[in-house]
């Protein structure tokens, strides 16, 4: 039985990711900073610790707490987004940079010794395009957290940790399901642009998240996975010309 940590896993895809670990029958630890939904609780073998992992907080100290609970860590996912009122450039890097890598150089420690070891950071396209809809903060912590992939999948690889991360492009999940279902024009477009001719849904990146937490993934290190369908595949000027018919 594995121990899959999951920073962020109270909703959107952090969460079917716990409910799918769970289902493969691991123990899952679960950082966020609110209370679950409460039906999370009946999630077998899950435990949440509520904490605000800012500057300040006492990393190790949860950590030690968790290694406690449930044993050490083969799994490491990061699934947290900023999601703040204030600015957006501090509360960005410090969520996606500046967190990750101290969880990274607390955890690296407490992973199991003997047991199959792998993290993924769970990123996006515009850490590597620029597109509307988020702020400049956005596109620099997801490079940001791409180049540190990278770093640590060489220089934890000796210590047999892999490091990879998932790029999804818009995908449905729970919480915005109902819009794009309901927004037919909308919901076509994308079954139009992506070669596979059909939209993402959460389940589509959570496998790709499984299988990079396995040993199906043992020599797979430092990583960049998109889950888009093919869609990064078609060139601007081509994916242009078929939506205006010239």
């Amino acid at each position: 039985m594995a121990h899959a940590l999951v920073l962020g896993g109270t909703r959107g895809l952090g969460r079917e990711v716990v409910k799918f670990f769970s289902a493969a029958g691991h123990k899952i630890s679960v950082i966020g900073r609110r209370e679950p939904p409460a039906a999370d609780h009946d999630i077998s073998g899950v435990k949440h610790w509520i904490a605000d992992l800012g500057p300040d907080a006492k990393i190790d100290a949860t950590l030690d707490a968790i290694v406690k609970a449930h044993g050490p860590i083969n799994y490491l996912v990061f699934c947290q987004r900023y999601r703040g009122s204030e600015d957006p450039w501090k509360g960005e890097i410090d969520v996606s940079l500046t967190l990750t890598k101290a969880v990274m150089e607390a955890a690296q420690e407490r992973f199991d010794p003997a047991g199959d070891k792998a993290v993924v950071m769970v990123s996006s396209v515009f850490g590597d395009f620029v597109g509307e809809g988020q702020a400049v903060s956005y596109h620099v912590g997801k490079a940001g957290m791409n180049q540190m992939m990278r770093y640590y999948a060489v220089n934890l690889g000796r210590k047999g940790i892999r490091v990879n991360a998932v790029t999804p492009i818009t995908f449905l999940k729970e919480e915005s399901k109902e819009f794009y279902l309901k927004n037919e024009p909308l919901h076509n477009l994308y079954k139009k642009i992506i070669p596979l001719g059909r939209m993402a849904t959460s389940a589509d990146s959570t496998q790709a998240i499984a299988f990079l937490c396995s040993p199906q993934s043992s020599f797979i290190n430092g990583q960049n996975l998109y889950v888009d369908g093919g869609l990064s595949l078609v060139w601007p000027e081509t994916l242009a010309r078929s939506l205006t018919s010239l």
